[in-house]
């Protein structure tokens, strides 16, 4: 809900949850600003990339791929009949 306060100003209103609310509104008094400044800074910084201040995206399966790749999660295989047999494994332990 949106309304005029003056010709300048309008005040928005808005629920979110308690636990959100409360650690946001720490966060930012340690960052030395109230809950109404860091909302103004969102709104500022929206308009001025026109769009969104960050970038919100889904996770895809290329992007879990990518994730695991580069993580120690991967198993390594010194040769092509040692992924084989692995596959192959696999393949098996699912029957």
């Amino acid at each position: 809900m949106t309304t005029r306060t003056d010709t300048n100003k309008s005040q928005l209103r808005v629920s979110v949850a308690t636990a959100d609310y409360d650690t946001a509104n720490q966060l930012f008094h340690e960052l030395g600003m109230d809950m109404t400044t860091a909302i103004n800074l969102f709104l500022k910084q929206s308009i001025a990339v026109n769009g969104l201040p960050f970038r919100p995206h889904l996770i895809t399966d290329t992007d879990k791929a990518i994730r695991e790749a580069y993580s120690d999660q991967v198993q390594h295989f010194n040769n092509e009949a040692d992924w084989q047999s692995s596959v192959h494994h696999e393949l098996n332990k699912s029957d």
